[in-house]
Protein backbone atom coordinates (compact mmCIF):
# COMPACT_ATOMS: atom_id res chain seq x y z
CA UNK A 1 0.00 0.00 0.00
CA UNK A 2 1.09 3.57 -0.56
CA UNK A 3 0.88 6.93 1.11
CA UNK A 4 -1.55 9.24 -0.65
CA UNK A 5 -0.87 12.96 -0.92
CA UNK A 6 -2.62 16.06 -2.22
CA UNK A 7 -0.58 18.85 -3.77
CA UNK A 8 -1.45 22.37 -2.65
CA UNK A 9 0.14 25.37 -4.37
CA UNK A 10 -1.13 28.91 -4.42
CA UNK A 11 0.74 30.05 -7.52
CA UNK A 12 0.80 27.88 -10.64
CA UNK A 13 4.10 27.54 -12.47
CA UNK A 14 4.04 27.37 -16.23
CA UNK A 15 4.66 23.97 -17.73
CA UNK A 16 4.16 22.24 -21.03
CA UNK A 17 3.32 18.80 -19.75
CA UNK A 18 0.20 17.33 -18.28
CA UNK A 19 1.91 15.88 -15.24
CA UNK A 20 5.36 15.92 -13.70
CA UNK A 21 6.53 12.94 -11.73
CA UNK A 22 9.56 12.84 -9.46
CA UNK A 23 12.15 10.13 -9.90
CA UNK A 24 10.88 8.15 -6.93
CA UNK A 25 7.66 7.22 -8.70
CA UNK A 26 6.87 5.29 -11.87
CA UNK A 27 6.64 7.82 -14.67
CA UNK A 28 3.20 7.76 -16.31
CA UNK A 29 3.07 7.76 -20.11
CA UNK A 30 3.11 11.14 -21.91
CA UNK A 31 -0.05 13.18 -22.08
CA UNK A 32 -2.29 13.15 -25.15
CA UNK A 33 -0.71 16.41 -26.28
CA UNK A 34 2.68 14.70 -26.52
CA UNK A 35 1.44 11.72 -28.50
CA UNK A 36 2.18 11.64 -32.26
CA UNK A 37 -0.84 12.17 -34.52
CA UNK A 38 -2.76 9.03 -35.25
CA UNK A 39 -5.11 8.07 -38.02
CA UNK A 40 -8.28 7.23 -36.20
CA UNK A 41 -11.34 5.36 -37.28
CA UNK A 42 -14.74 6.76 -36.55
CA UNK A 43 -15.51 6.38 -32.89
CA UNK A 44 -18.80 6.11 -31.09
CA UNK A 45 -17.29 8.27 -28.35
CA UNK A 46 -18.34 11.89 -28.81
CA UNK A 47 -15.60 14.41 -28.18
CA UNK A 48 -16.33 18.12 -28.16
CA UNK A 49 -14.07 20.05 -30.48
CA UNK A 50 -13.62 22.90 -28.03
CA UNK A 51 -12.67 22.12 -24.41
CA UNK A 52 -14.38 24.05 -21.62
CA UNK A 53 -12.82 27.39 -20.73
CA UNK A 54 -10.74 27.27 -17.59
CA UNK A 55 -12.24 29.33 -14.80
CA UNK A 56 -9.24 31.29 -13.58
CA UNK A 57 -11.15 32.53 -10.55
CA UNK A 58 -11.12 29.03 -9.10
CA UNK A 59 -8.11 27.86 -7.12
CA UNK A 60 -7.82 24.78 -9.30
CA UNK A 61 -4.44 23.90 -7.80
CA UNK A 62 -6.34 22.27 -4.94
CA UNK A 63 -6.36 18.91 -6.68
CA UNK A 64 -5.84 15.54 -5.12
CA UNK A 65 -2.83 13.56 -6.26
CA UNK A 66 -1.80 10.20 -5.06
CA UNK A 67 1.70 8.81 -5.11
CA UNK A 68 4.24 7.09 -2.94
CA UNK A 69 6.08 10.03 -1.42
CA UNK A 70 6.23 12.42 -4.33
CA UNK A 71 4.06 15.08 -5.89
CA UNK A 72 2.28 14.95 -9.21
CA UNK A 73 2.09 18.08 -11.37
CA UNK A 74 -1.01 19.65 -12.86
CA UNK A 75 -2.19 21.49 -15.94
CA UNK A 76 -1.01 25.05 -15.65
CA UNK A 77 -2.56 26.99 -18.52
CA UNK A 78 -5.59 27.21 -20.76
CA UNK A 79 -3.32 26.29 -23.69
CA UNK A 80 -2.20 23.15 -21.88
CA UNK A 81 -5.79 22.30 -21.06
CA UNK A 82 -6.77 22.65 -24.73
CA UNK A 83 -3.79 20.56 -25.80
CA UNK A 84 -5.08 17.79 -23.55
CA UNK A 85 -8.19 17.65 -25.71
CA UNK A 86 -6.39 17.97 -29.05
CA UNK A 87 -6.10 14.24 -29.56
CA UNK A 88 -9.10 12.92 -27.68
CA UNK A 89 -9.62 9.25 -26.95
CA UNK A 90 -8.97 6.99 -29.95
CA UNK A 91 -11.23 4.23 -31.15
CA UNK A 92 -10.60 1.16 -28.97
CA UNK A 93 -8.32 -1.22 -30.84
CA UNK A 94 -7.65 -4.90 -30.61
CA UNK A 95 -4.65 -4.15 -28.42
CA UNK A 96 -6.88 -2.81 -25.67
CA UNK A 97 -9.73 -5.32 -25.84
CA UNK A 98 -9.82 -9.09 -25.78
CA UNK A 99 -12.41 -11.23 -27.50
CA UNK A 100 -14.10 -13.63 -25.14
CA UNK A 101 -15.50 -17.00 -26.27
CA UNK A 102 -19.26 -17.29 -26.46
CA UNK A 103 -20.87 -18.56 -23.30
CA UNK A 104 -23.89 -19.87 -25.22
CA UNK A 105 -21.99 -22.77 -26.83
CA UNK A 106 -18.80 -24.64 -26.15
CA UNK A 107 -15.73 -23.00 -27.66
CA UNK A 108 -13.77 -24.55 -30.56
CA UNK A 109 -10.92 -25.17 -28.12
CA UNK A 110 -13.19 -27.21 -25.85
CA UNK A 111 -14.30 -29.25 -28.86
CA UNK A 112 -10.68 -29.92 -29.86
CA UNK A 113 -9.69 -31.03 -26.36
CA UNK A 114 -12.76 -33.25 -26.02
CA UNK A 115 -11.99 -34.96 -29.35
CA UNK A 116 -8.42 -35.55 -28.19
CA UNK A 117 -9.78 -37.05 -24.97
CA UNK A 118 -12.10 -39.40 -26.88
CA UNK A 119 -9.30 -40.33 -29.28
CA UNK A 120 -7.03 -41.31 -26.39
CA UNK A 121 -9.79 -43.36 -24.77
CA UNK A 122 -10.38 -45.31 -28.00
CA UNK A 123 -6.70 -45.81 -28.80
CA UNK A 124 -5.76 -46.82 -25.24
CA UNK A 125 -8.81 -48.66 -23.84
CA UNK A 126 -6.93 -50.04 -20.84
CA UNK A 127 -5.72 -46.64 -19.65
CA UNK A 128 -8.00 -44.55 -17.46
CA UNK A 129 -7.83 -40.95 -18.64
CA UNK A 130 -9.11 -37.87 -16.83
CA UNK A 131 -10.17 -34.98 -19.06
CA UNK A 132 -8.67 -32.40 -16.69
CA UNK A 133 -5.27 -34.11 -16.40
CA UNK A 134 -4.83 -35.95 -19.72
CA UNK A 135 -2.01 -33.62 -20.86
CA UNK A 136 0.22 -35.03 -18.11
CA UNK A 137 0.04 -38.57 -19.54
CA UNK A 138 2.70 -40.11 -21.76
CA UNK A 139 -0.01 -41.11 -24.26
CA UNK A 140 -1.02 -37.46 -24.78
CA UNK A 141 2.59 -36.39 -25.19
CA UNK A 142 3.18 -39.18 -27.72
CA UNK A 143 0.09 -38.11 -29.66
CA UNK A 144 1.27 -34.51 -29.78
CA UNK A 145 4.66 -35.68 -31.06
CA UNK A 146 2.85 -37.48 -33.91
CA UNK A 147 0.83 -34.33 -34.66
CA UNK A 148 3.99 -32.23 -34.71
CA UNK A 149 5.74 -34.60 -37.13
CA UNK A 150 2.67 -34.64 -39.39
CA UNK A 151 2.49 -30.85 -39.43
CA UNK A 152 6.17 -30.48 -40.27
CA UNK A 153 5.85 -33.00 -43.11
CA UNK A 154 3.02 -31.22 -44.93
CA UNK A 155 3.10 -27.58 -43.80
CA UNK A 156 4.80 -26.32 -46.98
CA UNK A 157 2.99 -28.51 -49.49
CA UNK A 158 -0.61 -28.65 -48.22
CA UNK A 159 -1.69 -26.42 -45.32
CA UNK A 160 -5.04 -28.17 -44.79
CA UNK A 161 -3.54 -31.67 -44.90
CA UNK A 162 -0.93 -30.52 -42.39
CA UNK A 163 -3.80 -29.39 -40.13
CA UNK A 164 -5.52 -32.80 -40.28
CA UNK A 165 -3.43 -35.32 -38.31
CA UNK A 166 -4.17 -39.00 -39.01
CA UNK A 167 -6.83 -40.89 -37.11
CA UNK A 168 -8.91 -37.95 -35.92
CA UNK A 169 -11.55 -35.65 -37.43
CA UNK A 170 -12.70 -32.62 -35.47
CA UNK A 171 -16.03 -30.91 -36.21
CA UNK A 172 -17.27 -27.81 -34.39
CA UNK A 173 -20.80 -26.60 -35.12
CA UNK A 174 -20.83 -28.46 -38.46
CA UNK A 175 -17.51 -26.97 -39.55
CA UNK A 176 -14.16 -28.80 -39.75
CA UNK A 177 -11.38 -27.72 -37.41
CA UNK A 178 -7.71 -27.83 -38.31
CA UNK A 179 -5.15 -28.45 -35.57
CA UNK A 180 -1.40 -28.46 -35.16
CA UNK A 181 1.08 -28.96 -32.33
CA UNK A 182 4.09 -26.76 -32.83
CA UNK A 183 6.65 -25.30 -30.47
CA UNK A 184 5.06 -27.08 -27.52
CA UNK A 185 1.69 -25.41 -28.15
CA UNK A 186 -1.67 -26.62 -29.45
CA UNK A 187 -3.20 -24.48 -32.22
CA UNK A 188 -6.64 -24.72 -33.83
CA UNK A 189 -8.69 -22.99 -36.50
CA UNK A 190 -12.26 -23.49 -37.74
CA UNK A 191 -12.29 -23.79 -41.55
CA UNK A 192 -15.13 -21.89 -43.17
CA UNK A 193 -16.70 -23.21 -46.36
CA UNK A 194 -15.05 -21.80 -49.46
CA UNK A 195 -12.06 -20.28 -47.65
CA UNK A 196 -8.49 -21.21 -48.47
CA UNK A 197 -7.02 -22.54 -45.25
CA UNK A 198 -4.06 -20.82 -43.65
CA UNK A 199 -2.93 -20.08 -40.11
CA UNK A 200 -2.45 -16.34 -40.59
CA UNK A 201 -5.88 -15.13 -39.45
CA UNK A 202 -8.61 -16.48 -37.20
CA UNK A 203 -6.57 -19.16 -35.50
CA UNK A 204 -6.36 -19.70 -31.78
CA UNK A 205 -4.14 -21.58 -29.38
CA UNK A 206 -4.39 -23.21 -25.98
CA UNK A 207 -2.66 -21.81 -22.93
CA UNK A 208 0.79 -23.39 -22.73
CA UNK A 209 0.30 -24.30 -19.07
CA UNK A 210 -0.16 -28.06 -18.82
CA UNK A 211 -3.77 -29.20 -18.34
CA UNK A 212 -5.16 -25.68 -18.65
CA UNK A 213 -8.11 -25.64 -21.03
CA UNK A 214 -8.28 -21.88 -21.51
CA UNK A 215 -7.46 -19.92 -24.64
CA UNK A 216 -4.14 -18.11 -24.96
CA UNK A 217 -4.58 -14.39 -24.35
CA UNK A 218 -1.20 -12.93 -23.38
CA UNK A 219 2.03 -14.29 -24.80
CA UNK A 220 1.74 -18.07 -24.62
CA UNK A 221 -0.64 -18.15 -21.66
CA UNK A 222 -4.22 -17.43 -20.60
CA UNK A 223 -4.98 -14.59 -18.18
CA UNK A 224 -4.79 -16.94 -15.20
CA UNK A 225 -1.30 -18.19 -16.02
CA UNK A 226 0.03 -15.10 -17.75
CA UNK A 227 3.41 -13.85 -16.68
CA UNK A 228 2.28 -10.39 -17.78
CA UNK A 229 1.11 -8.47 -14.73
CA UNK A 230 -2.29 -6.79 -14.53
CA UNK A 231 -2.42 -3.12 -13.69
CA UNK A 232 -4.51 -1.30 -11.11
CA UNK A 233 -4.70 2.40 -11.91
CA UNK A 234 -5.55 5.45 -9.86
CA UNK A 235 -6.99 7.97 -12.31
CA UNK A 236 -8.21 11.58 -12.04
CA UNK A 237 -10.58 13.51 -14.29
CA UNK A 238 -8.68 16.67 -15.24
CA UNK A 239 -11.57 18.06 -17.30
CA UNK A 240 -13.59 18.92 -14.18
CA UNK A 241 -11.98 21.96 -12.58
CA UNK A 242 -14.62 22.34 -9.88
CA UNK A 243 -14.19 19.01 -8.12
CA UNK A 244 -11.56 16.42 -7.29
CA UNK A 245 -12.81 13.31 -9.08
CA UNK A 246 -10.76 10.13 -8.69
CA UNK A 247 -11.30 6.45 -9.38
CA UNK A 248 -9.44 3.18 -9.04
CA UNK A 249 -9.81 0.99 -12.12
CA UNK A 250 -8.78 -2.56 -12.91
CA UNK A 251 -8.64 -3.03 -16.70
CA UNK A 252 -7.84 -6.35 -18.30
CA UNK A 253 -4.18 -7.25 -18.63
CA UNK A 254 -2.29 -6.23 -21.75
CA UNK A 255 1.23 -6.66 -23.09
CA UNK A 256 2.16 -2.99 -22.72
CA UNK A 257 1.37 -0.57 -19.93
CA UNK A 258 -1.68 1.66 -20.16
CA UNK A 259 -1.23 5.33 -20.95
CA UNK A 260 -3.73 8.18 -20.78
CA UNK A 261 -4.94 7.63 -24.34
CA UNK A 262 -5.72 3.94 -24.19
CA UNK A 263 -7.15 3.97 -20.65
CA UNK A 264 -9.69 6.59 -21.78
CA UNK A 265 -10.49 4.46 -24.82
CA UNK A 266 -10.90 1.37 -22.66
CA UNK A 267 -13.11 3.04 -20.06
CA UNK A 268 -15.28 4.57 -22.78
CA UNK A 269 -15.80 1.23 -24.53
CA UNK A 270 -17.80 -1.85 -23.72
CA UNK A 271 -14.85 -3.95 -22.54
CA UNK A 272 -14.70 -2.30 -19.10
CA UNK A 273 -17.78 -3.37 -17.19
CA UNK A 274 -18.06 -1.12 -14.15
CA UNK A 275 -21.38 0.67 -13.77
CA UNK A 276 -20.03 3.56 -11.70
CA UNK A 277 -17.41 4.47 -14.33
CA UNK A 278 -19.93 4.13 -17.17
CA UNK A 279 -22.41 6.40 -15.40
CA UNK A 280 -19.75 8.98 -14.67
CA UNK A 281 -18.63 9.11 -18.30
CA UNK A 282 -22.24 9.27 -19.51
CA UNK A 283 -22.90 12.24 -17.20
CA UNK A 284 -19.55 13.88 -18.00
CA UNK A 285 -19.03 13.52 -21.77
CA UNK A 286 -15.93 15.76 -21.67
CA UNK A 287 -14.25 13.68 -18.96
CA UNK A 288 -10.58 12.99 -19.57
CA UNK A 289 -8.67 10.79 -17.15
CA UNK A 290 -4.96 10.91 -16.44
CA UNK A 291 -3.09 8.15 -14.64
CA UNK A 292 -1.79 9.34 -11.27
CA UNK A 293 -0.57 6.02 -9.87
CA UNK A 294 -0.25 2.43 -11.00
CA UNK A 295 0.21 -0.89 -9.24
CA UNK A 296 1.08 -4.17 -10.97
CA UNK A 297 0.28 -7.69 -9.78
CA UNK A 298 -0.09 -11.12 -11.29
CA UNK A 299 -3.69 -11.51 -12.52
CA UNK A 300 -5.06 -13.59 -9.61
CA UNK A 301 -3.41 -11.44 -6.92
CA UNK A 302 -4.54 -8.24 -8.63
CA UNK A 303 -8.20 -8.94 -7.85
CA UNK A 304 -7.48 -9.07 -4.11
CA UNK A 305 -5.35 -5.93 -4.25
CA UNK A 306 -7.96 -4.05 -6.29
CA UNK A 307 -10.62 -4.78 -3.68
CA UNK A 308 -8.19 -3.85 -0.90
CA UNK A 309 -7.46 -0.49 -2.53
CA UNK A 310 -11.17 0.18 -3.07
CA UNK A 311 -11.94 -0.50 0.60
CA UNK A 312 -9.01 1.63 1.75
CA UNK A 313 -9.90 4.54 -0.54
CA UNK A 314 -13.57 4.45 0.49
CA UNK A 315 -12.61 4.72 4.16
CA UNK A 316 -9.99 7.40 3.49
CA UNK A 317 -12.32 9.55 1.39
CA UNK A 318 -15.05 9.23 4.04
CA UNK A 319 -12.66 10.34 6.79
CA UNK A 320 -11.04 13.08 4.69
CA UNK A 321 -14.36 14.63 3.68
CA UNK A 322 -15.57 14.58 7.29
CA UNK A 323 -12.75 16.89 8.41
CA UNK A 324 -12.36 19.21 5.41
CA UNK A 325 -13.92 22.65 5.65
CA UNK A 326 -13.52 23.94 2.09
CA UNK A 327 -15.80 22.60 -0.68
CA UNK A 328 -12.84 22.60 -3.08
CA UNK A 329 -11.07 20.12 -0.79
CA UNK A 330 -13.88 17.58 -0.94
CA UNK A 331 -13.08 14.43 -2.88
CA UNK A 332 -15.46 12.50 -5.12
CA UNK A 333 -14.55 8.81 -5.27
CA UNK A 334 -16.21 7.59 -8.46
CA UNK A 335 -16.16 3.92 -7.43
CA UNK A 336 -19.57 3.41 -5.85
CA UNK A 337 -19.85 -0.38 -5.53
CA UNK A 338 -17.10 -1.51 -3.18
CA UNK A 339 -16.56 -5.28 -3.31
CA UNK A 340 -15.16 -6.81 -0.13
CA UNK A 341 -15.24 -10.60 -0.37
CA UNK A 342 -11.60 -11.00 -1.52
CA UNK A 343 -10.05 -7.85 -0.06
CA UNK A 344 -6.93 -8.21 2.10
CA UNK A 345 -7.83 -6.32 5.27
CA UNK A 346 -4.27 -6.54 6.59
CA UNK A 347 -3.20 -4.51 3.55
CA UNK A 348 -6.06 -2.07 4.14
CA UNK A 349 -4.94 -1.57 7.74
CA UNK A 350 -1.35 -1.00 6.66
CA UNK A 351 -2.42 1.49 3.99
CA UNK A 352 -4.57 3.48 6.41
CA UNK A 353 -1.74 3.72 8.93
CA UNK A 354 0.68 4.93 6.25
CA UNK A 355 -1.72 7.81 5.67
CA UNK A 356 -2.19 8.65 9.37
CA UNK A 357 -5.76 7.38 9.34
CA UNK A 358 -6.32 4.42 11.57
CA UNK A 359 -8.75 2.59 13.85
CA UNK A 360 -8.03 1.16 17.29
CA UNK A 361 -9.84 -0.86 19.95
CA UNK A 362 -10.88 1.05 23.05
CA UNK A 363 -12.37 0.16 26.45
CA UNK A 364 -15.23 -2.21 27.18
CA UNK A 365 -18.69 -0.72 26.68
CA UNK A 366 -21.80 -2.84 27.14
CA UNK A 367 -24.23 0.06 27.34
CA UNK A 368 -25.72 -0.45 23.86
CA UNK A 369 -27.25 -3.29 21.86
CA UNK A 370 -29.00 -3.64 18.52
CA UNK A 371 -32.35 -4.65 20.02
CA UNK A 372 -32.60 -1.29 21.80
CA UNK A 373 -30.76 0.86 19.28
CA UNK A 374 -30.75 4.54 20.29
CA UNK A 375 -31.14 5.42 16.59
CA UNK A 376 -34.53 3.75 16.29
CA UNK A 377 -36.99 6.54 17.16
CA UNK A 378 -39.99 6.01 19.39
CA UNK A 379 -42.22 7.11 16.53
CA UNK A 380 -40.65 4.53 14.20
CA UNK A 381 -42.64 3.90 11.01
CA UNK A 382 -42.19 0.72 9.02
CA UNK A 383 -43.56 2.48 5.93
CA UNK A 384 -40.58 4.83 5.73
CA UNK A 385 -36.88 4.15 5.01
CA UNK A 386 -34.95 2.47 7.81
CA UNK A 387 -31.80 0.41 8.42
CA UNK A 388 -31.71 -3.09 9.85
CA UNK A 389 -28.95 -5.50 10.88
CA UNK A 390 -28.80 -9.26 11.14
CA UNK A 391 -26.26 -11.57 12.76
CA UNK A 392 -25.88 -15.33 12.53
CA UNK A 393 -24.72 -15.83 16.15
CA UNK A 394 -21.33 -16.89 14.77
CA UNK A 395 -19.79 -13.44 14.35
CA UNK A 396 -21.26 -12.71 10.91
CA UNK A 397 -23.10 -9.40 10.47
CA UNK A 398 -24.95 -7.80 7.58
CA UNK A 399 -26.65 -4.41 7.35
CA UNK A 400 -29.50 -3.54 4.99
CA UNK A 401 -31.71 -0.60 4.06
CA UNK A 402 -35.46 -0.88 3.47
CA UNK A 403 -37.60 1.52 1.48
CA UNK A 404 -39.56 -0.74 -0.88
CA UNK A 405 -43.25 -1.54 -1.26
CA UNK A 406 -45.28 -3.23 1.47
CA UNK A 407 -45.07 -6.95 1.87
CA UNK A 408 -44.62 -9.53 4.61
CA UNK A 409 -41.11 -9.31 6.01
CA UNK A 410 -38.82 -11.48 8.05
CA UNK A 411 -38.65 -8.59 10.50
CA UNK A 412 -41.60 -8.63 12.85
CA UNK A 413 -43.85 -5.64 12.21
CA UNK A 414 -41.69 -4.36 9.35
CA UNK A 415 -42.01 -4.21 5.60
CA UNK A 416 -39.27 -5.62 3.43
CA UNK A 417 -37.83 -5.36 -0.03
CA UNK A 418 -37.20 -7.99 -2.65
CA UNK A 419 -33.61 -8.69 -1.61
CA UNK A 420 -34.22 -8.89 2.11
CA UNK A 421 -34.91 -12.61 2.34
CA UNK A 422 -31.92 -13.60 0.20
CA UNK A 423 -29.52 -11.20 1.89
CA UNK A 424 -30.51 -12.52 5.31
CA UNK A 425 -30.25 -16.21 4.49
CA UNK A 426 -28.76 -18.09 7.41
CA UNK A 427 -29.88 -15.44 9.90
CA UNK A 428 -32.54 -16.25 12.49
CA UNK A 429 -35.40 -13.70 12.18
CA UNK A 430 -35.15 -13.00 15.91
CA UNK A 431 -31.58 -11.77 15.30
CA UNK A 432 -32.67 -9.14 12.76
CA UNK A 433 -33.20 -5.69 14.29
CA UNK A 434 -34.25 -2.25 13.12
CA UNK A 435 -31.37 0.01 14.14
CA UNK A 436 -31.85 3.38 12.45
CA UNK A 437 -34.47 5.74 11.08
CA UNK A 438 -34.48 9.51 10.66
CA UNK A 439 -37.24 11.45 12.38
CA UNK A 440 -39.99 11.87 9.80
CA UNK A 441 -41.32 14.96 11.58
CA UNK A 442 -38.14 16.87 10.73
CA UNK A 443 -37.03 15.14 7.50
CA UNK A 444 -38.53 14.67 4.06
CA UNK A 445 -38.92 11.18 2.67
CA UNK A 446 -36.04 11.84 0.28
CA UNK A 447 -33.81 12.94 3.16
CA UNK A 448 -34.81 9.89 5.18
CA UNK A 449 -33.92 7.63 2.27
CA UNK A 450 -30.51 9.22 1.74
CA UNK A 451 -29.75 9.10 5.47
CA UNK A 452 -30.75 5.44 5.61
CA UNK A 453 -28.50 4.55 2.68
CA UNK A 454 -25.55 6.36 4.24
CA UNK A 455 -26.06 4.69 7.62
CA UNK A 456 -26.32 1.30 5.92
CA UNK A 457 -22.88 1.99 4.43
CA UNK A 458 -21.60 3.02 7.87
CA UNK A 459 -22.84 -0.34 9.10
CA UNK A 460 -20.95 -2.22 6.40
CA UNK A 461 -17.83 -0.16 7.12
CA UNK A 462 -18.14 -0.88 10.84
CA UNK A 463 -18.17 -4.63 10.15
CA UNK A 464 -15.16 -4.32 7.81
CA UNK A 465 -13.20 -2.32 10.40
CA UNK A 466 -14.12 -4.70 13.25
CA UNK A 467 -12.99 -7.65 11.12
CA UNK A 468 -9.81 -5.78 10.15
CA UNK A 469 -9.01 -5.27 13.85
CA UNK A 470 -9.86 -8.93 14.60
CA UNK A 471 -12.49 -7.89 17.13
CA UNK A 472 -14.85 -10.32 18.84
CA UNK A 473 -18.63 -10.09 18.70
CA UNK A 474 -20.67 -9.68 21.88
CA UNK A 475 -21.11 -13.47 21.71
CA UNK A 476 -17.34 -14.03 21.67
CA UNK A 477 -16.93 -14.94 17.99
CA UNK A 478 -14.59 -13.35 15.48
CA UNK A 479 -16.48 -10.63 13.61
CA UNK A 480 -16.75 -11.11 9.85
CA UNK A 481 -18.73 -9.64 7.01
CA UNK A 482 -21.76 -11.47 5.60
CA UNK A 483 -22.10 -8.87 2.84
CA UNK A 484 -19.87 -9.02 -0.24
CA UNK A 485 -20.07 -5.34 -1.16
CA UNK A 486 -21.32 -1.95 -0.04
CA UNK A 487 -22.13 1.39 -1.63
CA UNK A 488 -19.65 4.22 -1.13
CA UNK A 489 -20.88 7.71 -0.20
CA UNK A 490 -18.47 10.64 -0.23
CA UNK A 491 -20.12 12.58 2.60
CA UNK A 492 -21.95 10.01 4.69
CA UNK A 493 -19.52 9.66 7.60
CA UNK A 494 -21.04 10.09 11.06
CA UNK A 495 -18.48 9.32 13.76
CA UNK A 496 -21.02 8.94 16.57
CA UNK A 497 -23.17 6.43 14.70
CA UNK A 498 -20.12 4.49 13.49
CA UNK A 499 -18.80 4.32 17.07
CA UNK A 500 -22.10 3.09 18.47
CA UNK A 501 -22.59 0.46 15.77
CA UNK A 502 -19.20 -1.02 16.67
CA UNK A 503 -20.09 -0.92 20.38
CA UNK A 504 -23.40 -2.71 19.74
CA UNK A 505 -21.60 -5.33 17.65
CA UNK A 506 -18.53 -5.95 19.84
CA UNK A 507 -19.07 -4.44 23.29
CA UNK A 508 -15.90 -2.39 22.73
CA UNK A 509 -15.19 1.28 22.11
CA UNK A 510 -13.61 2.16 18.77
CA UNK A 511 -10.91 4.81 18.41
CA UNK A 512 -10.78 6.63 15.07
CA UNK A 513 -7.83 8.72 13.87
CA UNK A 514 -9.19 11.02 11.15
CA UNK A 515 -7.08 13.23 8.94
CA UNK A 516 -7.00 14.88 5.54
CA UNK A 517 -5.01 13.55 2.65
CA UNK A 518 -1.48 14.78 3.12
CA UNK A 519 -0.67 18.07 1.39
CA UNK A 520 2.65 18.86 -0.24
CA UNK A 521 3.77 22.16 -1.71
Amino acid sequence: MDRFVKRLSATPTLSTSTSTISSGMDTPPPSPAEQPPEKKKKSSVKIKAVPPIRDTSVDWKNRLTLSEDNEVGFLNSQEEFENLYSEGPPTPSSSSTFLMPSRKTESPLFTVRMEIFHHLQVKHPFVEFNFDTMESTSQYKDLMAVWNAHFKKYEKSDAWKAACPPGITIIHENQPVGVKFDGGRLFYKVRKVGDKFNWNEGSGSKCKSENCGDKRILGEFCRKHAIVKREILLIRDVADLEKINIAIVHPQARKTKFNDLNINATLGGSSYDRTSISKYIANSPTAWFVIEKRWEYLPEESVKMFQSLEIQMSLMVSLHNSVTTEPMEQIHFINSDITTNEGNLAEVKKGLELNDMWFGIGDDDNSLNFAQSPYRPTNFSNTLPFVYVGDNNEGGYRFGEDHAVFRTSVIKGARGHATQITTMQGVDPKNIHQVFQSNYTTSTTEEMLQNAKEVETLGHQSVVVAQMLEMKSVNGNNVYNLAEKFTHYDSGWDGAIFHDLVVMMTGKEIVVKKDKFKTVS
